[in-house]
C-alpha cells in the first residue's frame, strides 16, 4: 500500500509540472539579444517598464540578457548612446542647453505568458545628424547660432517624440561647418535656428521648413542624416539627404 501511495504521488507531481501545461505561479525566461547593439557602443541599457518585475539597467552590449519575470505581457525597451539624456519613467529628455545624444533605441511589447521567450533586439537611429555649411562664413564665424525646438525628447515606451521646448548652441567645426543631432520629431513640432549677435537675435532661419520641401521622412524607423549647403547672400540653399541618388538634391529660397 504504501509503495502504491508512493507511485500515485509521483504521478501526480509529474503531471503537474508537465512542460506542455502552461503554469501561471512559473516565472517565464526572458532571453533578449544585445549584441546588435554593440557596433554603436560598449553598453546598452534595457528597461521592462511594466508590471511587478519594472527595471532597468545597464549592460555591455555584446550579451544575451537573461531574466525570469513573471508571465504576462511585458514591453521592453533598449536603448544606447545616451549621454546627457535624464530618464523620468519611459520618458527620454534632454536637459536645456545640451546637444540631443545620438539615440538608437528597440522598445517591442512581449508575450511572456510561456515558458520562454525569446527576442532580438535591433536598434533603431532615432536622430538625424544635420551638417549646415554657410557660404562666405569665415573662421570664426561672427554669429552664434542657436537650434530652437519643439520637441524635448522621445517616449521609449514607443519612440514617440515628446513635445517641450528645446534650446541649445551650436558650434562651428574647424572646416567652417556647423554639425548638431535632432532627436525624432513629428509633424506639429518645429525646429528653427536662431542667428545671434551678442544677445540679439539677427534672423531665424526656417529649418523645419527645409526639412517640409526635402519630404523627410520623420517616421522612418532609421532617421537619415541631412545636409544644408547656405549660400545667406543670395537667399538660397541646397538640401540632400543620405541615401539619396548621387547629385540629387533640392534648391529652395530662403
Amino acid at each position: 500500500m504504501k509503495s502504491f501511495r508512493y507511485v500515485i504521488c509521483l504521478f501526480l507531481l509529474l503531471a503537474a509540472c508537465s512542460v506542455r501545461e502552461k503554469r501561471a505561479g512559473c516565472p517565464c525566461r526572458l532571453e533578449i539579444d544585445l549584441t546588435c547593439f554593440s557596433p554603436f557602443g560598449r553598453y546598452a541599457e534595457v528597461a521592462i517598464w511594466n508590471g511587478p518585475d519594472a527595471l532597468q539597467e545597464t549592460v555591455p552590449a555584446d550579451i544575451l540578457w537573461e531574466r525570469n519575470l513573471t508571465k504576462g505581457l511585458l514591453l521592453a525597451s533598449a536603448w544606447t548612446g545616451r549621454r546627457d539624456g535624464q530618464m523620468a519613467g519611459t520618458h527620454f529628455t534632454v536637459p536645456q542647453g545640451r546637444e540631443p545624444d545620438s539615440l538608437r533605441a528597440w522598445s517591442l511589447l512581449l508575450d511572456c505568458q510561456d515558458e520562454i521567450c525569446r527576442m532580438t533586439a535591433v536598434p533603431r537611429k532615432q536622430y538625424t545628424r544635420v551638417t549646415l555649411r554657410i557660404e562666405g562664413a569665415g573662421i570664426p564665424w561672427p554669429y552664434q547660432l542657436y537650434v530652437e525646438s519643439d520637441c524635448c525628447g522621445i517616449d521609449l515606451e514607443d519612440l514617440a517624440p515628446l513635445a517641450g521646448s528645446h534650446i541649445f548652441p551650436v558650434r562651428q567645426a574647424p572646416d567652417g561647418t556647423f554639425r548638431f543631432d535632432l532627436l525624432r520629431h513629428d509633424s506639429g513640432t518645429s525646429v528653427r535656428l536662431g542667428l545671434y549677435e551678442d544677445t540679439k537675435r539677427e534672423d531665424i532661419l526656417p529649418l523645419w521648413e527645409w526639412f517640409r520641401k526635402a519630404g523627410y521622412d520623420w517616421e522612418a524607423e532609421d532617421l537619415a542624416d541631412i545636409r544644408f549647403d547656405l549660400d545667406y547672400a543670395r537667399g538660397r540653399v541646397q538640401i540632400a539627404i543620405a541615401g539619396w541618388e548621387a547629385g540629387d538634391c533640392i534648391e529652395t529660397e530662403l
